[in-house]
């Protein structure tokens, strides 16, 4: 009789496992779908206003410097830029280090927020260069899909005439 409850306390615990590889697994498919669409449109974009290394929008953290310039807020990219990085850090640390901090993941979360914020101001700026009256519209459904839609928006605009 033991032995039936441990098979099934290992099969829930099993069920629980693979149930956290999934969710794994759909954030980062995610992450790289959403990577590919704004690499592409942020590349498009420099393309477009001539600058000289458009490639560059594949580098990682860069590429927020670049939606920042093309928004005429290089400050605010290279803040969200470095916001990233430190997530980038962070996630690392919390996946290496078995005893952290507390106040290191409310500054994790506090560092999301605030890159999600940066996110959604950068890319309303270019929303509205590039679609003056639909760029509140995206920016509204991108604050309410939590930023998936963003990147597709912005590889929606990635050839319109008004952003160069």
């Amino acid at each position: 009789m033991g032995g039936v409850s441990v098979l099934i306390l290992l099969g829930i615990l099993s069920a629980i496992f693979y149930f956290f590889v999934a969710i794994f697994l759909v954030v980062l498919v995610y992450l790289l779908v959403t990577y590919v669409f704004e690499s592409i449109a942020i590349m498009r974009v420099c393309n477009n206003l001539k600058y000289k290394h458009p490639f560059t929008a594949w580098f990682p953290f860069y590429n927020k410097y670049l939606l920042g310039k093309i928004a005429n807020l290089k400050i605010q990219g290279v803040i969200l830029g470095a916001i990233n990085i430190s997530i980038a850090i962070m996630f690392i640390y919390f996946y290496l280090v078995e005893n952290f901090n507390p106040w290191l993941l409310v500054i994790f979360f506090i560092l999301i927020i605030v890159s999600f914020i940066l996110n959604i101001v950068i890319s309303h700026k270019i929303f509205k260069k590039a679609m003056d009256k639909y760029g509140d519209i995206f920016t509204v459904f991108s604050v309410l899909s939590f930023g998936i839609l963003r990147p597709i928006f912005l590889f929606l605009i990635r050839n319109s005439k008004k952003l160069y």
